[in-house]
């Protein structure tokens, strides 16, 4: 038996997605029909249940089969008064009256905060292009610290999907190591949440929120820790200083980051597309020069050389010449002489630290294949 209620949500499979139109059975089967898939039925208790977006209203349901992930997303608050009232297990109906009570909670609340958002959607928008283009960065610090995490999030995972990380305890322990040094000396309060990422491209990035990629082939190629450490503090000021907010708000516009705030899932939906462009996407001049100088302060108050940065940007026109092919942070941090001079000539720290680490066996376990598996993200 099928109810007569029909609800439309957001199929993922993976990477792709579909609009969908779905009904609920008696039994708590899920049907939909999806374009070169066919018909789908999905029970509810094999479903991993969630409210996503902010305020929380929007429920996910997730699962997974051999080989691809899958969500269904429907912000229409009668599907979770439907699922409530059907003969599940009492596990599921218990997570479903969590949710329920989540959800109603979050609506009520809505109604008091409607009027502060359309104020600042007034003022987001007063100058339209122009207020976008060149208050990009007075938008980018009224952002939340809280909508950049699900933004990064988002970004992560999208970018995840189909790579291999690395799962080698010494390995996530160096970089761990790494990161955590940088942590404690950049007067920032981000939690960082590293990845190592199988890769051959000498790369790092930082999402919004602190989310942390560094691959395989930067850690190849880097002489030492130090080195990538000085790669990570000049990334992570990006993220400090919003950098990464920035240029998504210019790709983005405010539309789809306002339609996170309402639960709206095709903003959410845009947003997973777009920001899969951020690790591509270049910084500006100035944006790299506030990095250099972010990455020296942190560099000095953590007791590392700048020097090891400014050697290790020596070694990417190195490996562009080697490779015959230019290096992916050579792409997206354009390089140049003055530069590597500003960061050489940095002062030293008054008192120098080391890690304490082999390095040569962190480089050597990274090449091991059993060191990657396959990423569900």
């Amino acid at each position: 038996m099928t109810s007569g209620s029909v609800y439309n949500g957001l199929y993922y499979a993976g990477r792709d997605k579909f609009q969908v139109q779905f009904r609920v059975t008696g039994h708590g089967i899920l049907e939909f029909d999806v374009a070169e898939r066919g018909r789908l039925e999905i029970p509810v208790q094999k479903t991993t249940l969630d409210l996503i977006g902010d305020p929380g209203t929007t429920l996910q349901m997730r699962w997974s089969t051999d080989d691809l992930r899958h969500a269904l997303l429907c912000n229409q608050p009668a599907l979770l008064n439907e699922l409530s009232a059907l003969n599940l297990p009492r596990a599921t109906l218990t997570q479903l009256a969590i949710l329920q009570a989540k959800q109603r909670k979050s609506l009520k609340g809505e109604t008091h905060r409607v009027p502060v958002y359309l104020s600042l959607i007034a003022a987001f928008f007063v100058g339209g292009y122009f207020a976008l283009q060149y208050s990009t960065p007075l938008l980018a610090d009224l952002i939340p610290y809280q909508w950049e995490q699900k933004i990064g999030a988002f970004a992560l995972e999208n970018y995840r999907l189909g790579k291999k990380t690395v799962d080698d305890p010494a390995v996530i322990d160096a970089v761990n190591t790494i990161v955590n040094r940088i942590n404690n000396f950049d007067d920032a309060d981000i939690e960082y949440q590293p990845a190592v990422v199988d890769a051959d491209m000498i790369n790092a990035f930082a999402f919004p929120g602190g989310y942390v990629v560094v691959t395989t082939g930067l850690i190849e190629n880097a002489d030492n820790p130090e080195q990538v450490a000085g790669v990570l503090a000049h990334e992570l000021t990006h993220v400090i200083e919003r950098h990464s907010m920035r240029k998504l708000l210019r790709h983005a516009g405010m539309g789809v980051l306002i339609g996170i705030v309402f639960g709206d899932v095709s903003a959410l939906s845009q947003l997973i597309e777009l920001s899969a462009q951020l690790d591509s996407l270049s910084f500006d001049r100035d944006q790299e020069r506030s990095a250099d100088e972010g990455a020296i302060k942190i560099m000095s108050a953590a007791g590392l050389s700048p020097k090891h940065l400014a050697t290790f940007f020596e070694k990417l026109p190195k490996a562009d010449a080697l490779t015959g092919s230019i290096p992916q942070l050579f792409q997206t941090h354009p390089l140049t002489d003055d530069r590597i001079e500003r960061v050489a000539q940095a002062t030293e720290p008054e008192q120098l630290f080391a890690f304490a680490m082999d390095w040569d066996e962190v480089k050597r376990r990274v090449k091991r294949p059993e060191a990657a598996h396959a990423s569900g993200k």
